[in-house]
This record gives structure tokens, C-alpha cells and sequence, in this order.
């Protein structure tokens, strides 16, 4: 599918291989360093197309490519002055990323595999809570690309499971029980993306639709006998599913058994670590926050401290309204490990949230320093600085978030920000 990115009163819309005359005796300057080859190596591509490339970024260029890898160390806001600036702001000329004047050449197949995906970004994209990707990460169920910092970037096609994920809770689908369950299909759907599933979700049962049977997670066959015509089940209550067992096995309606109570009592003395976080996330997807609140609390009472639990106790008071008491809880995550990135990424947008843009801007800054990869530390901080008036230093975290992320949910914004400056 081709991309689209807005710009104050234009739709710019990326070169595609169908199109490439596009590039013939245009006049095209590189921001930053490029990604994919030298810059050598792209002017001799270039010049099959009559295209001259420029050295210094001048007011009359046609094209102007965002590189994929690093931005130069000068000053950014110098490099785009303003004539150049007023003609990517009226559509005279074209702000573009690297990947798109490739796949115009026809040397990418498909730009978009190359884009990773933050937890957050992930969120935005399918509407859920960041805590919710982030949960689903931590147990297994929605592997990462790669981990870096403690935090997981994830692609596009792990995007689209997460909202398969994010279907079938809505459903009803506990996570915890789509873990247990999935695992338990083993060969069934091993190598299999969740996205190719046919699942089907009867209260707490994960079902599998193969064949045209619906199978259980311990290979029972399912059989509906009480699905109304129209498709839907009815709104009072699950629909009777006969439950045949495996050979050997005994058959009748099978069910999974209750979980303990989620309240604090004596009884929960004995419970691990493990098992009081689970119940914490599990009065969380509830809603029941304040009590999530309390079962974090516990562990940190019972348990050494750790980033992790800190971290996400702040993000639940954070969520209750309780924000400068998460202030505090993102500020003792950093003391545990400083190099809690996506903590230093949390306390920075509080201090936003506050007022305090002065100390946001420190704590985004000491995230970048810690992963300067991490795009939407670049985003928040260079919204920070131009709310500051230093729309001359956000210029740079701007344009280093599009190579970073160009197909951000965030990219418009960035774009249209730049026009702007």
C-alpha cells in the first residue's frame, strides 16, 4: 500500500516504481547520512535518471531526502533555511525519505519491513494501553524484532498481531489464558503467525478452526450446537459447546477452573512474586486499577525493588490521576537502573504533562543519550522545545524521528511541525 504524509496544505505522496519519471532532471539534496549505500554510490543510481544531485542544500531543489541513518552533526535549522523552507511548506518542493526514492528506483521491494514499531507506537496504532503491548511482550506473547535498553521494537507484521491480540481480548480472551492455550496447540500452529489463525474465543476456551472442526488446546473437538442463525451469540451467556475428549480421555463439557480470589488476605502470603504481579494485571485489564495499585505495592513490600515493578506502579498511578506520585515512582525506576530508557521516556512526558518542560527536556535528553535510536523520545522532546521556543533545536530531533520512523502513527504531525519552523 502506498504511504501518504501531510504537509501544512499539501498531500505529499511518496515516488512509487510505477511513476519514475518523476525523477528526471530534478534537482535533489541528502539530509543526513543515507541508510542503505554511500552517497557515491546513490549519485551514480541517480544519474540513469538525469538527476543532479547537490551538494549543499540550496533554495532550489526539487526533492529534498530525509537519510535513513544519521543526521549531520551541523546545525539543522542553518542547512534549511528559509527559502528552502517555504518551498517544502507550499509543495514547491518535496520532503521525502530514503526508502521512498529507492522503491521509485525499483531496489526495495517493499519499503514498509524495514520500519520498527516502539510499545507505544504499537498502542496507538491498534487504540490499546502501552502497559497491554508491553504485558504481552513480557510473557511471550508478542515477540519483538529485538530489545534494546529494556526496550522491545517490534515490526509490522508483529503489529498486526498485536491487534489480532488486542480482537480477541475484546472478546473476552484472558492474555493470560491466549498464552497458556496457544502453547498448549503446540505443532498445531508452530511456525504459524498469530495473524493466520483462525481462532475462535468461547469465554475462557481458545479454539482453533482447522478444517472446518473447532479443536481445543488439549485436542478436543468442539462441536456448536446452539449458534443462532444469524451468527451471533446470544448476549446472555455463552453458547453450549459439547466438548469431545482425545481418545482415552473422558468426554462432557469441559471448563477452565477458576482462578483464586484476587483479593488480599492472609491466604495471599504464600503466593510468589509471579503470581501476585499476575493478579495485579489481572484486576487491570478488570479496570480495577486501585486495587492493581495495592497488589504492586505488596510486591515491593515483600520483594526487593525492582525497575520493572517500580515502573509499572508508576504508570498505574499515572493512570489512577495520581501524577506526581508516578513522578516519583519514574524517578526511583532510573535510580534502580539507569538505563531504564523507556522510564526516562515516561518521567519526561509527566514533566510535560506538569509544566515543567525545562526538566522534560533533561529527562528526554538523558533517554537519547542512553539510545539515541529510541524515535519517540525524539518526538516528545522536540515538541517540548518548541512549546520552549527553540524551535531551532527541535528542528533536529523532528527530522531524526522521520529517519528514524517515517511511518510513524506520528509522522503527519512531524511533517507538518517542520513546515512550520
Amino acid at each position: 500500500m502506498e504511504s501518504l504524509a501531510w504537509f501544512p496544505g499539501k498531500l505529499i505522496r511518496p515516488m512509487t516504481k510505477t511513476s519514475p519519471l518523476i525523477l528526471e532532471n530534478k534537482r535533489i539534496g541528502f539530509l543526513g547520512k543515507l541508510g542503505a549505500m554511500t552517497r557515491k554510490e546513490a549519485c551514480q543510481w541517480l544519474k540513469q535518471y538525469q538527476v543532479t544531485v547537490c551538494e549543499k542544500l540550496s533554495g532550489d531543489l526539487d526533492l529534498v531526502v530525509i537519510g535513513a541513518d544519521e543526521m549531520p552533526d551541523e546545525d539543522i535549522q542553518a542547512m534549511l533555511h528559509e527559502k528552502l523552507r517555504e518551498r517544502i511548506g507550499n509543495g514547491t518542493t518535496l520532503l521525502i525519505h530514503e526508502q521512498d526514492l529507492w522503491s521509485a528506483l525499483g531496489l526495495v521491494d517493499d519499503p514498509s519491513q524495514k520500519q520498527l514499531y516502539t510499545p507505544a507506537m504499537v498502542a496507538s496504532l491498534i487504540k490499546t494501553r502501552v502497559s497491554a503491548v508491553r504485558r504481552w511482550h513480557r510473557i511471550g506473547l508478542l515477540p519483538s524484532i529485538k530489545v534494546a535498553h529494556k526496550l522491545p521494537y517490534f515490526d509490522f507484521e508483529q503489529v498486526q498481531c498485536a491487534k489480532q491480540i488486542a480482537a480477541w481480548t475484546k472478546q473476552g480472551a484472558r492474555v493470560t489464558d491466549l498464552k497458556k492455550q496457544l502453547d498448549e496447540f503446540g505443532d498445531r500452529i508452530a511456525n504459524r503467525s498469530l495473524i493466520d489463525l483462525d481462532i475462535r474465543i468461547d469465554g475462557r476456551r481458545i479454539l482453533l478452526c482447522d478444517e472446518g472442526k473447532l479443536i481445543g488446546s488439549q485436542g478436543q473437538l468442539h462441536l456448536d450446537f446452539d449458534e443462532p442463525s444469524d451468527g451471533q451469540h446470544d448476549p446472555e451467556g455463552p453458547p453450549s459447546i459439547l466438548v469431545m475428549a482425545p481418545p482415552g480421555g473422558n468426554a462432557g463439557l469441559l471448563d477452565v477452573q477458576d482462578r483464586p480470589s484476587l483479593e488480599i488476605g492472609q491466604d495471599s502470603g504464600t503466593w510468589t512474586k509471579d503470581a501476585m504481579l499476575a493478579a495485579a494485571e489481572e484486576l487491570e485489564d478488570a479496570g480495577r486499577i486501585d486495587e492493581a495499585i495495592e497488589w504492586h505495592r505488596v510486591i515491593l513490600a515483600k520483594y526487593v525493588p525492582t525497575a520493572d515493578i517500580v515502573f509499572g506502579l508508576g504508570e498505574l498511578l499515572l493512570r489512577s490521576g495520581e501524577v506526581q506520585a508516578a513522578r516519583e515512582r519514574f524517578y526511583n525506576a532510573i535510580e534502580i537502573d539507569e538505563d531504564f530508557v523507556e522510564a526516562r521516556a515516561s518521567l519526561g512526558c509527566v514533566l510535560a504533562e506538569t509544566g515543567q518542560l525545562d526538566l522534560a527536556v533533561a529527562a528526554f535528553e538523558g533517554a537519547l543519550a542512553k539510545d539515541d535510536r529510541y524515535p519517540d523520545v525524539h518526538y516528545h522532546l522536540a515538541r517540548s522545545l518548541d512549546e520552549l521556543g527553540r524551535s531551532d533545536q527541535a528542528t533536529k530531533h523532528w527530522l531524526r524521528f522521520l529517519q528514524l520512523s517515517p511511518q510513524s502513527p506520528w509522522a503527519d504531525e512531524a511533517l507538518e511541525r517542520l513546515g512550520r519552523s
